[in-house]
């Protein structure tokens, strides 16, 4: 009796084995990685300290938090490292990837300067002209932070910065600080992000024609050497609807128009040819273990695909055409295409060669089996027709 209930242990014990393993594989790799560095714009702070705090308590992540002015930022960057870089305006990400410091970026929010007053506009400022009258104090961030490169460039374009500089009475180095100094009465106005200012409830704004055709993007950049997938993991929290997008309007922030759904570990699903299978399957795994999500993958014939979508049975994320004349049949249902291969039609013969195949011309002989890939289904199929009816050889194979 002890024999079999030693083996069924055994079993059990085994079957948990396979479930933990299994539990283990679908589990996200962001959970391998317990702590993220973040360095981040001040004009961003409130919203970013709240949604990192709510991830940490949904997934366990630790996220340490770096502020400062954008330009600051970005020096830092190649000896600091991180996992995100988070300016208040997506130049100083574009700088950064010329600089291959920085990935992939997703975009976060949006801002917008204006003219940021005391509470009741008691000097009655309402557009930049009122900033160049003698008794008007004026505090400006430094060229280093997103908002006073931003400010100086636009005005020194329109011609203003000449006229209100006199009347600047202080620069400091953030966002934040310039605007605590019309908050305290210590300036009468500061030139500042719109959503940074709306969180002060000692200030009031007065939007600016030059500067709201000019908004900014703030956007999540992943470092280079970043943890991954534990970094890509975060920064579509912050812009997935649900997470981070609703926080960031919360605080006065305008969102991008399009986010994704919030997904732990998002799935797609990619249809493709065939043919490119052996090219693309590896790099489809290298990809859901940097992603931390999963693809779907179905490979038939390009014509069998698109008739699937044709008739409404599936409707992929991606799609790899072995051809563009197939992309032209569902071109609506996608973004451009993109080229990124080519590839030669061949004849291929039996080792040697045997009844010496030359040209096109000599498959028309007497006897030969010639086999032809479905014209209706595959790409290839569709491609050799149209050759060999070029040819005048379509009618005499059939």
């Amino acid at each position: 009796m002890k024999k079999p209930l030693i083996i069924l242990l055994a079993l059990l014990t085994l079957l948990a084995a396979l479930i933990y393993l299994l539990s283990q594989r679908n589990k996200p790799q962001h959970d391998l990685t317990r702590t993220l560095t973040v360095h981040c714009a001040a004009g961003l702070q409130k919203p970013i300290r709240a949604i990192a705090k709510q991830y940490e308590k949904e997934f366990g992540t630790q996220i340490r938090l770096n502020f400062a002015g954008s330009g600051v930022l970005e020096s830092q960057l190649t000896v600091a490292g991180g996992d995100l870089f988070i300016p208040a305006d997506q130049s100083y990400i574009q700088s950064a990837q010329r600089k291959k410091i920085v990935q992939e970026s997703i975009p976060i929010a949006e801002l917008r300067a204006c003219i940021v007053v005391q509470k009741g506009n008691p000097l009655n400022i309402h557009s930049l002209n009122d900033l160049t009258r003698p008794n008007i104090r004026i505090s400006v961030a430094e060229p280093s932070a997103a908002i006073g490169k931003f400010v100086k460039s636009t005005l020194t374009t329109s011609g203003d910065w000449e006229k209100i500089r006199p009347r600047i009475l202080v620069v400091k180095p953030t966002v934040n600080n310039i605007i605590e100094d019309v908050a305290a009465k210590s300036a009468d106005a500061a030139l500042a992000w719109d959503a940074t200012a709306l969180q002060f409830p000692d200030v009031e704004i007065v939007r600016v024609p030059v500067f709201e055709k000019k908004p900014r993007r703030a956007s999540a950049g992943v470092i280079r050497g970043a943890h991954l997938p534990a970094a890509l993991h975060f920064a579509r929290y912050l812009a997935a609807k649900g997470k981070g997008r609703d926080v960031f309007k919360k605080y006065h922030f305008t969102t991008p128009p399009t986010a994704d759904q919030w997904a732990d570990s998002p799935e797609l699903l990619l249809f493709s040819g065939s043919m490119l299978r052996p090219a693309i399957q590896e790099r489809i795994r290298l990809f859901e273990k940097r992603e931390g999500c999963h693809v779907n993958t179905v490979f038939e014939g390009c014509g069998t695909l698109v008739g699937m979508m044709a008739q409404g049975k599936a409707k992929p994320d991606s799609m790899f055409f072995c051809d563009s004349s197939f992309y032209t049949m569902v071109q609506n249902d996608f973004l451009s295409p993109m080229v990124i291969s080519s590839n030669h039609i061949v004849l291929l013969v039996p080792k040697g060669n045997p009844k010496h195949i030359q040209n096109l011309t000599d498959l028309t002989r007497e006897k030969l089996k010639v086999g032809i890939s479905d014209p209706q289904k595959s790409a290839l199929g569709t491609l050799t027709q149209k050759m060999l009816a070029a040819h005048h050889l379509w009618t005499p194979l059939q």
